[in-house]
């Protein structure tokens, strides 16, 4: 009993409410508008016109509707916030480049030889290796030397091998 009152006597405000705006609004444009849902946290508002939906409950002998949170603006108002920040990082991006491109000219105009790791106009030398030429060229001498040797000690273990496999099957 103590259910139907609290049920019925909110609809009966929302039906007064709607009742005094039916001067502006026919009827069937009032009723078509919002739509009501029962919850176990009190009835659910429907607004067909613009989304928004209200849960409602009784508070004394007055039907108080409060909006909820509308997630999908608190996404849009999120995506803006980010584009304004991601415009603003572009901009001091921007700011950088050109102060590093005016670094990089005023370098080459006077004359100041850059470091390696010191690159500023972005442009990596393609064919530089870590050594110069010459220690590349003794770096290739030796690891050839390296591997002819290695290669000759491993062709003498196997005559040796070879050598004591013979002597066994003489035995």
């Amino acid at each position: 009993m103590k259910l139907s009152l609290l049920i019925c006597s909110p609809l009966m405000i929302a039906l007064a409410v709607a009742g005094t705006t039916a001067s502006a609004q026919t009827k069937q444009e009032a009723s078509a508008r919002f739509e009501m849902q029962e919850t176990e946290r009190g009835l659910v508002r429907l607004d067909t016109k613009t989304g928004m939906v209200s849960l409602c409950g009784s508070k004394g002998d007055k039907l108080i509707c409060q909006p909820s949170i509308d997630a999908t603006q608190v996404y849009e108002d999120e995506i803006k916030r980010l584009e304004q920040e991601n415009a603003k990082l572009r901009q001091k991006f921007r700011r950088i480049s050109e102060s590093l491109a005016h670094l990089t000219e005023e370098t080459s105009v006077a004359g100041i030889k850059q470091e390696k790791g010191l690159e500023l106009s972005g442009r990596a030398l393609q064919n530089e290796s870590w050594l110069g030429y010459e220690e590349e060229k003794k770096l290739n001498d030796a690891l050839e030397f390296s591997e002819n040797a290695m290669r000759r000690f491993f062709s003498v273990i196997e005559e040796m091998k070879e050598d004591f496999q013979k002597e066994e099957n003489v035995r």
